[in-house]
């Protein structure tokens, strides 16, 4: 019996151990079943823009929405205009760079928050935040 309770506190502990260090992002979620990759590919609309001082800029992304595809490519629709390129996570999958086709460098954000239908990203460079929602 008490072989039995020390072997069930060992992986209670072990557990425990394990799923408190599996939240990567800052905003969760702090399990996930699904890869990140499945949970960036989708289409996206924001949901709420930031300046670096807090300033809300939603208004200027009314009918903006981005597009990742399974292939890594993805698709950006500003009203009228669009760009295309390819994305891409860095090696720890904490950033989310995506390149333009028409330029050689990419953009690089801190994912915040990865969920199926919410993504968080913060720009590293300018810091204003885009919180999107599932389209």
């Amino acid at each position: 019996m008490k072989k039995l309770f020390n072997l069930s506190l060992i992986i209670g502990v072990i557990l425990t151990m394990t799923f408190a260090g599996c939240k990567k992002y800052e905003n969760g979620p702090a399990f996930s079943l699904a890869s990140k990759k499945s949970r960036v590919i989708n289409i996206w609309k924001v949901e709420k823009a930031t300046g670096a001082t807090g300033q809300d800029y939603t208004a200027y992304y009314v009918g903006y929405t981005i597009e990742f595809k399974k292939d890594n490519t993805y698709i950006e629709i500003d009203g009228s205009s669009s760009e295309s390129g390819t994305w891409a996570f860095d090696g720890n999958k904490l950033n989310l760079i995506l390149t333009p086709n028409a330029h050689t460098s990419g953009q690089v954000y801190l994912i915040l928050k990865l969920k199926s239908k919410e993504l968080w990203l913060k720009d590293i460079y300018n810091s204003y935040e885009l919180h999107y929602a599932q389209k």
